[in-house]
Formats: C-alpha cells, sequence, structure tokens
C-alpha cells in the first residue's frame, strides 16, 4: 500500500499553501524553528516544506505538520516578510484600527495571531493582523555583554550545575556545563555560552545576543526547558 505524504494531505484537506508570497520565506529544511503545541511553542527541524505547510520533527518529539503563520515561528527576529503575513513582535510601532480611526500604538503582548496593543490613556486593546499597520521595529534592546548577568542578582552557575545533561528522544539536545560556562550540542553543531543561576533556575546567555535562555532546576536534578527534560548523563 502506497504512503500519502502529510503534505499532500494538507492539500487535500484544502489548508491554504499560500499567503503572500513564498520566496522570501527563508525557513527550509534542515532549519531550526518553533512550532505551536499545546505546551506552546517548541523547538523543531524542518524535515519538508510545501509552501506554507511545513513537516517538521519537535526536538525531543514527534514529527508534527504545522502550518505558517499561525503554527509556525522563525527562530530570531521576525523579517519583513513575517510582518506582511502578520508577525508582529513586542516592541514594534505600529498603527492600529480603533473605533475606525488608525491610530499609533505599539505591540505589548501576543496570543496567537492576535496583539495587545498600547492605546492612548494607559489603555489596551486586542486587535488582529488586518487591524493593524506595521511602522517600525523597536528601539535595539540591550545585549549580553561578557562577564555580564543577564539581570542583577543572579551568579554565575559555576558549582550550581556542572557535567553534562541530554534528553532521551530521537533527536536529543546536550549541554555540557564547566566553570560557569554551557556547551549546545545538536545535529553536529555546537554552541558555547555563559551560565548564570538565581531563583532556583539557570539563566544562558551569549555576548552580542538579546535576553536569555531559561531552565528550570527540577526536584531530581533534571533540567527543563523548552526542548523538553534533560537529565545528568556524566561528570
Amino acid at each position: 500500500m502506497s504512503t500519502v505524504h502529510p503534505l499532500l494531505v494538507a492539500v487535500m484537506l484544502g489548508l491554504p499553501l499560500e499567503l503572500r508570497g513564498q520566496e522570501n520565506i527563508g525557513m527550509n529544511p534542515g532549519d531550526t524553528i518553533t512550532v505551536a503545541t499545546g505546551q506552546g511553542f517548541v523547538l523543531a527541524i524542518v524535515t519538508a516544506r510545501e509552501g506554507h505547510v511545513f513537516r517538521a520533527r519537535i526536538i525531543n518529539g514527534p514529527e508534527v505538520t504545522k502550518r505558517y503563520p499561525a503554527e509556525v515561528r522563525r527562530r530570531g527576529k521576525s523579517t519583513a516578510y513575517d510582518r506582511a503575513n502578520g508577525v508582529y513582535e513586542v516592541g514594534d510601532r505600529i498603527r492600529v484600527l480603533y473605533q475606525g480611526k488608525w491610530i499609533d500604538s505599539e505591540v505589548i503582548d501576543g496570543m496567537g495571531m492576535e496583539y495587545r496593543v498600547a492605546l492612548p490613556g494607559n489603555l489596551a486593546v486586542w486587535a488582529k493582523p488586518d487591524q493593524i499597520q506595521f511602522v517600525s521595529e523597536a528601539p535595539p534592546p540591550a545585549v549580553a555583554k561578557a562577564g555580564e548577568p543577564p539581570r542583577p542578582g543572579l551568579v554565575s552557575c559555576a558549582g550550581k550545575v556542572e557535567g553534562r545533561y541530554a534528553g532521551d528522544g530521537t533527536m536529543p539536545m546536550q549541554m555540557t556545563f564547566r566553570s560557569g560556562k554551557v556547551t549546545f550540542s545538536l545535529m553536529g553543531e555546537t554552541k558555547t555560552r555563559e551560565c548564570w543561576y538565581g531563583d532556583g533556575k539557570l539563566f544562558v546567555t551569549m555576548m552580542g545576543e538579546e535576553g536569555a535562555l531559561e531552565l528550570d532546576l527540577n526536584d531530581d536534578g533534571s533540567l527543563q526547558g523548552p526542548f523538553g527534560e534533560l537529565k545528568k548523563k556524566a561528570k
């Protein structure tokens, strides 16, 4: 019996393959993306793409079919292509259609394809992409500097977490902690970052990048992050 490809199934079910062009989508087989699940957006590797329908394997999870933009997001900053398809970031300067008028605003939160936007008088409303016009990105955020924690009160994770941690899935992420540094290993790629500790969590930063990856320390000593649970495998 022949096997029907999942992307063909998507077409047969009438799922849209096009929104606004596809030539510059910039997410292709082999790329790491995030996909929507019942637990929020999680990391996945693209295995196939047909227009805006993606087949991707969730790290430490199953292979799934997802549609851009509602269920697929690129890693890193949104592009002009994303914004043309209704994907905005917190801090984006926009104009929002409210009570029949276009008002200067900015994105302050988002959930799926709806965004909470600011209004004059310290008010806020939820708006859909067809009510939003993009104006400009937010001013550049502060980025991590070598040897500086992402926020006050955090200390180096040296001595708090040491050793090699890995997941048990089909595409396991591996993290090796040594003296306040952590080395990520995934699909043959490695990156070294700085590690900080506070409030029962680990915060991983990389010089020149914004934000920090947060990892919960479980009671059994394992780590919990956006790619699932990591258990200690070696010292």
